[in-house]
């Protein structure tokens, strides 16, 4: 019988700390999870700043490449105005590759957000797969000890029978309380 309960007690106690330290895995992973989150809603935030960016430049670049249609009409029908017209052509140009280029770097730089956020949402789905891993586990344990629990229980009324023959044990289980120095069944 000493036996049996020191067994038991090292069975519950290794199931304890197996508990315990799938609770704390649990929580670890809870963290990182929402580190991870936070990381993809910074990058989020960083997004939309620059795609009002790119929207802008593309109404600019639009908006330059109608002016410059506008002035090159204009230049073929007044030739005093040539010089005037080349130069505002030639600046209209400049802005309009400045602004290509500031698109092309934003779309640059747009992708790579997009295949960090890529990157984070594969990642959250593994920790989730993994968190899922742990619940499955703690239910399994959870199952296991109270099956171990009850097994105890069992073997010590048999016990018990054993010791003590003429003694009516029916009313004892492992599911009653002891209420005012009563045995009741728990509620």
């Amino acid at each position: 019988m000493m036996m049996q309960g020191l067994e038991f007690s090292r069975v519950e106690y290794t199931l304890n700390e197996e508990l315990r330290s799938v609770h704390k895995d649990k929580n670890e992973l809870c963290r990182k999870l929402h580190d991870k989150l936070q990381e993809a809603i910074e990058l989020e935030s960083k997004l939309v700043p620059l795609r009002e960016k790119v929207a802008k430049l593309e109404e600019a670049q639009k908006a330059d490449a109608k002016k410059m249609s506008n002035q090159e009409k204009r230049s073929i029908e007044r030739e005093t105005f040539l010089g005037k017209v080349e130069q505002d052509r030639d600046k209209a140009s400049k802005e309009l590759s400045e602004t290509a280029a500031e698109l092309a770097q934003v779309r640059e730089e747009n992708n790579g957000f997009k295949k960090k956020v890529d990157e984070l949402e594969l990642e959250i789905t593994q920790v989730r797969e993994e968190n899922n891993g742990f619940k499955t586990k703690i239910d399994e344990l959870q199952l296991e000890a109270a099956q171990v629990l009850t097994f105890g229980f069992g073997a010590a009324l048999e016990q018990f029978a054993c010791k003590y023959p003429d003694l009516d044990l029916s009313e004892f289980s492992v599911y009653n309380e002891v209420v005012d120095g009563k045995i009741m069944p728990s509620t």
